[in-house]
């Protein structure tokens, strides 16, 4: 059995190791803090144990029965969501981010094909995530999601952002053809309703949120069941949105908004002059630092990997000065000519 685990582990993805390895330690902290569940806790251990040797074996089907489903943009909120909710709810993390690349056609092999492409072309990941793993991940998801059962409801979680309410409606397209009741919980609403007692405190992104108020917007049924004109109407949305070859998408008066991609360059190139003005003499300034700077005046409405893409753009159309090589953006420098 240790051999067999550890052909296993060898056989894992860096990105589900690292999923892991958070998933673990979340669940060893509810040990220590609830002294009282360790029993069941224990359990949850084995059931991840389980979770290790059906990864490796790309065993993409629901082996044991659950009370629901949960889906959710991004591996941050599907974590947060596997260390909030109780057992019995399956979580699945679309590793993907759609506020950013085409989504032309993405239902299609074609599209997710041309989507690859740009992403591999443009957009630094670590640990050569897009070369290595993005496809592999992507296909591993879209089976799982095709593996649910028909009769578990589903909960959609999205919040106030580009990425998330653009991931919902291709995620409803993707569901279609199932018979489940599908939910939709929009966590930024929900955050308001149940926590927020003034305007000040907004939280635009689920994976903001702290689990344990996410267990509790599921626990006081913040989740609304969508009837079926509202689902076609989330699928005819996806519909029209995937026929743009587009590459950058904003959340504005509640609509999805297609935006050149140079939209935030004026925002880069400002953040730059101020920390500019900061410094004694004009020198180089880590791309690290400008795109942190850039994403708290975006309150992290923007993938930092989409800015870093478009500081080298700018690098490449001579409004920056290089120093260090641009492999991500903590290996470089820049300064405005």
């Amino acid at each position: 059995m240790i051999e067999k685990l550890h052909q296993s582990i060898e056989k894992l993805s860096g990105n589900e190791v690292r999923n892991l390895l958070l998933n673990l330690m979340y669940k060893i902290k509810n040990m220590h803090d609830s002294k009282d569940l360790q029993e069941e806790m224990l359990e949850e251990l084995y059931s991840l144990y389980d979770e290790i040797l059906g990864v490796s074996q790309n065993k993409r089907r629901f082996e044991r029965e659950y009370n629901t489903v949960h889906i959710a943009c991004g591996e941050s909120t599907a974590g947060s969501l596997r260390y909030g909710l109780e057992r019995g709810n399956k979580v699945i993390g679309f590793p993907d981010f759609f506020s950013i690349g085409p989504i032309w056609k993405l239902h299609n092999d074609v599209g997710r094909k041309h989507r690859y492409i740009w992403l591999k072309d443009h957009i630094n990941m670590e640990m050569d995530y897009m070369e290595e793993e993005y496809e592999k991940r992507i296909a591993e998801i879209l089976e799982e999601i095709d593996a649910i059962p028909g009769n578990v409801p589903i909960v959609i979680w999205t919040a106030e952002n580009a990425d998330e309410q653009t991931g919902m409606r291709y995620l409803m397209y993707l569901l279609k053809e199932k018979p489940n009741d599908v939910h939709l919980i929009n966590t930024t609403l929900a955050h308001q309703e149940l926590f927020t007692s003034n305007d000040d405190e907004q939280l635009f992104h689920t994976s903001m949120i702290h689990p344990e108020k996410l267990k509790e917007m599921d626990e006081k049924n913040a989740a609304k069941l969508l009837t079926a004109e509202e689902s076609s109407h989330f699928q005819n949305e996806w519909l029209a949105l995937s026929e743009s070859k587009g590459i950058l998408r904003i959340w504005q008066n509640r609509e999805i908004k297609f935006v050149n991609e140079n939209h935030f360059d004026s925002l880069i190139i400002a953040v730059t002059q101020k920390l500019h003005a900061e410094q004694e003499y004009r020198g180089f300034i880590l791309v690290a630092k400008i795109i942190g700077e850039v994403l708290g005046l975006l309150e992290g409405n923007v993938f930092h990997a989409f800015l870093e893409y478009r500081v080298r753009e700018l690098i490449y159309n001579g409004v920056f000065k290089i120093k260090g090589i641009p492999k991500d953006m903590r290996h470089y420098s820049v300064k405005l000519n």
